[in-house]
């Protein structure tokens, strides 16, 4: 096999980690001798073995652990993240390599932890294990995204989701909740939701549209509802908003007192911050929920907010066939100058639906 080879495998196992895992990364390891495979695991749930101790318990399994320990002898250990140097919930896994006598690591990416960035690779070269840094790079930072948003910029990985016309318009003033996507757009809105920890509006987009903002089309009926935030201080709460019909977290994110009704369950909470800019406090508090990731879906000022203070990682855009016209409620509304792009990549392009007169 060759090393793309053998790391596709590691990305196939790190997959399997899902939801688990969180806070920690998705690790997929596969150990090689003589170019074959001699032990593979990952990463399975949170406080449990990290993805390279599980793939030399593998090897043990099958081998036995005294033929095991010759074949780890000069192996080479393939992962998709720098191996841990630290003491956390288990022992370090630099340690397991350097006990077995690894020959050498191949290793997508250095972890973005602050604690650990490059130290678990030097740690390795020290004690002689050759490592190569960078296969799938790529790959890697797309499949742990959130991990790395969270730990580099220290706030929730970001995703805007605009709903926009021809004309870039994405709704109709004073029409209230106007659907301008078709049902194929909205269940992939709602696959988006079920990969967020939590969605946020601003308070207008609420007042207008009265959402739900619940994650629906699942599989499973055990399916987990997003946090729900509502950032801004122009909203009158009412017990019978459709926000509340599912039971789930819903926080008032506001520069001012925002009164909640007493009939509304502990879970609906006023997150209160004098600044008047209070997304970096509000990202903190979020973190402290284990909300890792936010879907922001509206509306044009939040939008604006987000784009001109560089708080997003991903813009998807879904455009319908339709015109509004001049009374339309512009959707991405952001000056050119403070609108910046590092890098723009055309990643998918879906046609949800072809129709012709």
């Amino acid at each position: 096999m060759t090393d793309f080879e053998v790391m596709q495998r590691v990305f196939d196992l790190a997959t399997k980690g899902g939801h688990n895992v969180a806070p920690n990364p998705l690790v997929g390891c596969v150990i090689t001798k003589n170019g074959k495979i001699i032990g593979e695991g990952w990463h399975k749930k949170y406080g449990d073995h990290h993805a390279e101790v599980n793939a030399i318990r593998d090897c043990q399994k099958k081998f036995g652990k005294s033929a095991a320990k010759k074949l780890l002898h000069q192996s080479t250990f393939f992962v998709n993240l720098e191996p841990c140097s630290i003491e956390k919930n288990t022992p370090p896994c630099t340690e397991k390599l350097i006990e077995f006598k690894a020959k050498k690591l191949v290793c997508s990416i250095k972890d973005p932890n602050p604690l650990i960035n490059g130290r678990g690779i030097k740690k390795l070269k020290q004690a002689g294990i050759d490592v190569q840094l960078g296969l799938m790079k790529g790959e890697a930072r797309r499949l742990n995204k959130i991990f790395i948003a969270n730990h580099l910029y220290s706030r929730p990985f970001i995703t805007i989701k605009v709903a926009q016309t021809l004309d870039s318009k994405i709704g109709l003033r004073g029409a209230g909740q106007v659907r301008i996507t078709n049902n194929k757009s909205i269940k992939d809105v709602h696959k988006l939701r079920r990969e967020h920890d939590s969605i946020m509006i601003g308070s207008g987009t609420l007042n207008e549209d009265n959402p739900m903002l619940s994650t629906r089309f699942s599989l499973s009926k055990k399916i987990s509802q997003p946090i729900k935030v509502i950032i801004g201080n122009n909203v009158n709460v009412k017990s019978k908003m459709r926000l509340f019909e599912d039971f789930s977290k819903v926080i008032f994110a506001s520069t001012k007192e925002i009164v909640i009704p007493k009939d509304l369950p502990k879970d609906v909470i006023n997150f209160k911050n004098a600044r008047q800019n209070i997304f970096e406090n509000l990202f903190s508090y979020l973190l402290d929920l284990n909300c890792r990731s936010i879907l922001v879906e509206g509306g044009s000022k939040l939008f604006r907010s987000f784009l001109s203070k560089g708080y997003y990682d991903e813009l998807i855009i879904y455009t319908a066939p339709k015109i509004i016209g001049h009374e339309g409620i512009h959707g991405i509304d952001v000056d050119v100058d403070s609108f910046k792009v590092k890098c723009l990549q055309l990643m998918q392009l879906k046609i949800l639906e072809m129709t012709s007169k």
